[in-house]
């Protein structure tokens, strides 16, 4: 995408308020050039006064352009505040903008990328987009309106002296673009190297125990140190690119003086101009130079923030997570008593588009009952719960949910009728009692404890020095695996969905907290109907009726 429909993007992000903030940048520019006019014209007036010795139109002259500068200053300030305001704004609307493109996101992106890529995003180039706003912009559209405010008065003074200025100005302006290609690329370098450092440091952070135990361990450490050097390589690079342009910016601004005095005599010898107006030009000469050299320095900086931008805007542009994969008409969102809680007819799925991981397989399960499903590993197990989800849309077949076909429903209501159980539950680094509660936000203490119970995870939250107040840390890891694992049943009995869908629930457990685990699955049975993905003999034992997955076909069981 080139710049200039990045930066027209970028501003429609804002919408109508776009011109709130625009005309407050206006705004400023005008009033804080007006300022500096206005003490150019005392300069003047003072000059001019003592040449012919008119000193009693000195007060009111000076009482008038104190004023204008005093109220100039004043607008300048409110115009400064809502500017702000703007700024920071925006950057939350981005910010709720990624969030929600991370929550409807398809499944399959997840799996496809890696979690570093997306913190990378929020932490590295949404901060560099948000920079637009909050300086980049106001630093590019600010010198040029100056610019321009500066030249009105300038050109009335002396539009000879002037004109040779700003071609001496527009030189420097030229060699300062031409560092616009190298910041571009170095951006764009440094956000993608930023991006392998992210991913590398999840890897490190999530996988410690791994880090510390194995060789390959090392070798993560070292590739996100090879990496944090080429980015500190690259950051001196861009370093010196700002260097090159701020010291050539101030050895202009004294060259530009030099010629200033130079043709300034010159001009007054000749007759082109007074000395009260040489004088005013003079001093706003000095904050004209510098703007209009800070248009030359901090344009390239803008283009390496877009690069950032289009980063983001490509994130966004990411295809949502539709609220059904079929249709735009969805069943009637209820819940219906029938017979068989589950019908899977002749499904096929395959991921790739080629390989078929399920082909043809049939499957009904009674409202009630538990039903165990076996196979052996690869024959769709898991991928069976995902399509159960609604995760990824059939290639094949139908999936019936509570007489909600899964091809007419809203995802939303499909996925209220299923309280899933993974085989590595998540805890989010809370209370206890606020990982339960996930399951129904607005369950009374009461309805937790009765969960807790439920699913066997009340004697031991209770023996906590907190109870259900216990912090369960990062990912849940001051409980053990069977605690962990009680807890994401807790929390899906609160949820009291007809259907439970447990995927391994007790593979990686030791034989006490599967006993447990187990016993606390015997608590559900004909209260819900129950589908367990598992391996273990004793798990298998509990159901009603197992299901061994082939790896081609399952027919009806």
């Amino acid at each position: 995408m080139k710049n200039y429909k990045l930066f027209i993007r970028s501003m429609k992000v804002m919408g109508k308020r776009m011109y709130l903030y625009l005309g407050a940048i206006f705004v400023m520019s005008v009033t804080f050039s007006m300022f500096s006019i206005m003490s150019s014209l005392l300069m003047k007036s003072v000059v001019d006064i003592a040449q012919v010795g008119e000193y009693q139109k000195l007060a009111g002259t000076i009482i008038v352009i104190v004023v204008v500068g005093v109220v100039s200053l004043l607008i300048y300030r409110i115009a400064t505040i809502r500017y702000n305001v703007e700024a920071k704004r925006v950057y939350g609307v981005l910010s709720e903008a990624v969030l929600e493109v991370e929550m409807r996101l398809p499944y399959s992106y997840y799996e496809k990328h890696h979690s570093g890529e997306i913190i990378s995003k929020i932490l590295y180039d949404l901060a560099k987009m948000g920079d637009i706003y909050g300086s980049r912009l106001r630093r590019v559209v600010m010198p040029f309106i100056q610019v321009v405010v500066f030249l009105i008065p300038m050109f009335l003074l002396s539009w000879q002296l002037t004109l040779c200025l700003v071609g001496v100005n527009a030189i420097m302006m030229g060699l300062e673009m031409m560092m616009l290609n190298p910041m571009h690329k170095v951006s764009t370098e440094l956000s993608a190297i930023n991006t392998k450092m992210t991913s590398r440091l999840s890897d490190l952070l999530q996988g410690m125990e791994q880090v510390r135990m194995y060789a390959s361990g090392y070798k993560t450490i070292d590739e996100f140190k090879t990496q944090n050097h080429c980015y500190a390589k690259k950051s001196n690079k861009m370093i010196l690119y700002s260097a090159c342009l701020e010291s050539g910016g101030k050895g202009f601004e004294l060259l530009c003086s030099l010629v200033f005095l130079v043709v300034g005599i010159y001009f007054v010898e000749k007759g082109y101009t007074t000395l009260g107006a040489l004088t005013a030009i003079y001093t706003m000469y000095g904050v004209f130079s510098f703007q209009f050299l800070q248009m030359g320095r901090y344009i390239p900086e803008l283009v390496g923030c877009l690069v950032n931008a289009k980063n983001i805007f490509d994130f966004l542009d990411e295809a949502r997570e539709p609220q059904n994969w079929y249709t735009d008409s969805f069943a009637k969102e209820k819940y219906i008593k029938k017979e068989f809680a589950i019908t899977i007819n002749s499904v096929t799925f395959s991921y790739d588009g080629e390989n078929a991981v399920l082909q043809n397989f049939s499957l009904q399960v009674k409202s009630g009952e538990c039903v165990a499903i076996t196979g052996a590993s690869g024959c769709g197990k898991t991928t069976l719960s995902k399509l159960l989800l609604g995760l990824y849309p059939l290639d094949g077949g139908t999936i019936i949910i509570n007489g909600l076909d899964i091809k007419e429903c809203h995802l939303t209501a499909l996925r209220k009728q299923i309280a899933y159980v993974p085989q590595e539950p998540y805890l989010f680094n809370g209370s206890i009692e606020e990982n339960i509660r996930m399951g129904r936000p607005d369950a009374t203490e009461e309805e937790i404890i009765k969960a807790a119970k439920q699913a066997n995870a009340h004697e031991f939250i209770i023996q906590l020095s907190q109870g259900y107040q216990t912090k369960v840390g990062e990912r849940g890891n001051n409980l053990s695996g069977g605690q962990r694992q009680r807890i994401a049943i807790a929390r899906a009995i609160l949820k009291d969905s007809p259907i439970i869908l447990m995927d391994e629930a007790t593979s990686a457990l030791d034989n006490e907290s599967e006993q447990l685990v187990n016993d606390a699955l015997k608590n559900l049975q004909r209260q819900k109907t129950i589908v367990m993905i598992a391996h273990r003999p004793s798990t298998i034992q509990l159901a009603d009726r197992v299901c061994c997955m082939e790896e081609e076909t399952s027919a009806y069981q």
